[in-house]
């Protein structure tokens, strides 16, 4: 198990994983698809990435802090460790991992029938991870429609980001494979995509040591991933981890352990005028950060509601904080 990372919940509520093939990096294509569902809604936006025509419309005050945090009502949250929530644009889906008693760890999913309601008790679904040479699969995220989910395999001391995907949400995911341009023989985990898949971020450690920074790969025009370029304004000589944008991919949320925050990991905010362009300084959010150990892991489209996990009350958990 590598330090410092967690289980992977990779899974839909309505259906299993189908069947997975791992292609590795020297025969896969490079058409990393699971990103393209919504390819042609994405072609509609302005190039320049200032707003985009899918955007929602907030139903709350996007300069107001978040108010305090809660951790989710009912089963989702356990005597043991959940970690990398993400969910679908409704808010009714969610895929997140657990470990149980630091050694099993199990990819869920959860299910609820409105945004206010509790989710279900998470499922287990073993199928993720058969077909692969991994030992664990952890740190999921998965696309807004449900139709394309990215998450880490771990063998030994490397990880690698892999993806698999499926036509319709009612159908299996299958054509699982690692993303070859995208990884390394060194460790790759927290992959968090852009809501509408243009960009896809993770941490890695390929700078050397286990010092983990963040690295954002763009979807290019025939739905392939890029090489990944290192986020050189957002680095530290301390750790980074778990990512949550903006559905416009203006604001970013991250977790690290920089000096300048409330102790542990916090998290930060940071923002750029346009895809294109570089982030601005990061400052700390107090308001979602502790003394504990804090990762953003997902916002909702109209910024309104982040979730993100934390330590803070003993054990790793799944809290969510809304905007007024």
């Amino acid at each position: 198990m590598l330090a410092g990372s967690t289980a992977l919940v990779a899974c839909n509520a309505i259906v299993g994983f189908g069947d997975f093939e791992r292609v590795t990096g020297a025969t896969e294509r490079d058409d990393d698809d699971a990103g393209n569902r919504d390819s042609n809604r994405d072609a509609t936006a302005r190039e320049d990435g200032m707003t985009r025509e899918d955007a929602p419309s907030a139903a709350c005050d996007p300069t107001r802090p978040f108010g305090p945090p809660k951790a989710l009502d009912g089963p989702v949250n356990s005597s043991g460790l959940e970690d990398a929530p993400s969910l679908t644009a409704d808010e009714l889906t969610m895929v997140f991992e657990r470990t149980v008693d630091l050694t099993n760890r199990t990819i869920v999913v959860a299910t609820r029938a409105s945004r206010t309601a509790a989710f279900s008790a998470p499922t287990p679904v073993t199928e993720l991870q058969q077909g692969l040479n991994v030992a664990a699969v952890v740190t999921p995220t998965i696309t807004d429609d449900g139709l394309a989910i990215f998450y880490a395999g771990e063998i030994g001391d490397e990880a690698d980001i892999y993806t698999a995907s499926r036509a319709v949400i009612t159908a299996p995911f299958s054509n699982a494979r690692k993303l070859g341009r995208v990884n390394t023989n060194r460790v790759e985990v927290y992959p968090s995509v852009m809501h509408d898949g243009a960009e896809l971020w993770f941490t890695s450690e390929r700078l050397g040591g286990i010092t983990r920074h963040l690295f954002r790969s763009v979807r290019d025009n025939i739905g392939a991933y890029q090489d990944p370029t290192l986020v050189t304004e957002l680095q530290s000589s301390n750790n980074e981890a778990g990512v949550a944008l903006s559905a416009d991919g203006l604001t970013i949320y991250f977790g690290t352990d920089r000096p300048g925050g409330l102790g542990g990991s916090d998290i930060w905010i940071a923002k750029r005028p346009s895809l294109q362009a570089a982030f601005g300084t990061p400052t700390p959010v107090t308001e979602l950060s502790s003394t504990a150990e804090d990762r953003p892991a997902w916002l909702s489209r109209d910024g309104c509601r982040m979730y993100f996990t934390s330590d803070r009350a003993g054990t790793m958990d799944i809290f969510m904080a809304a905007r007024p």
